[in-house]
């Protein structure tokens, strides 16, 4: 129970991030307290039912409960299972593009891991707190498994792991900027993801703030 709380107190504190959620919120909110102030003030009422918000035999409280309790439905489907999402920024291009609506299936990775490739989206916390997207949704590739060590050099990406201990260079033909000047050498531990933009030359990922943790991933974009 206190992690369906957490997961729909959390939703409605993202909506300051996305743009789309945040006018929604803002127009419902105004509506609320007009029905709010309309409770205790006729001449408020009388302009709801003139501007066809209230019907004549609708009271303010009736249509007050109806939205308060289809705001918290939609709130803990957004938290549970599927929430929209807006791309901001150039990282994932050409596979995703600034303004992009995008509608992000939260369910899946409850009864699956990520597996590489899957574009995912993700709230980043680390510990280096110069980092500008501290705390701030991000949307990137799946490019190492726990337990890999991932190697990128020359804009190419090597991934060692048991089925390939000599390593196996990715194929990665959805990458048209690739970036040859930024190198790297991790080795992922069992609950960590190695991510990367698919805009390599102006992607901030795992290149620069390390590794992701698997708590970290609770999204997989559906589009």
């Amino acid at each position: 129970m206190n992690s369906l709380l957490n997961s729909v107190t959390e939703s409605f504190v993202d909506i300051t991030q996305n743009g789309i959620s945040l006018s929604i919120f803002g127009i419902i909110t105004i509506v609320c307290i007009a029905l709010a102030i309309a409770i205790f003030v006729p001449t408020v009422r009388a302009f709801l039912i003139k501007i066809k918000l209230l019907e004549e035999e609708e009271t303010p409280v009736s249509l007050l409960k109806w939205i308060v309790g289809l705001i918290l439905i939609v709130k803990c489907i957004q938290a549970l299972i599927v929430q929209p999402f807006v791309v901001d920024g150039g990282s994932m291009l050409p596979t995703f593009h600034t303004d992009e609506f995008l509608l992000v299936d939260k369910f899946t990775y409850h009864v699956k891991a990520p597996e590489r490739g899957d574009v995912i989206i993700f709230k980043l916390f680390t510990e280096d707190t110069r980092t500008a997207y501290e705390g701030r949704y991000l949307i990137k590739r799946v490019i190492g498994l726990p337990g890999e060590r991932v190697v990128v050099k020359n804009g190419q990406t090597t991934i060692y792991n048991q089925a390939h201990p000599e390593g196996i260079k990715l194929d990665e033909s959805f990458v048209t900027e690739k970036d040859v000047i930024k190198e790297t050498d991790t080795t992922l531990t069992s609950d960590e993801y190695f991510v990367m933009g698919d805009n390599r030359l102006v992607s901030s990922d795992s290149r620069f703030w390390g590794s992701l943790p698997k708590k970290n991933i609770p999204t997989i974009s559906s589009c």
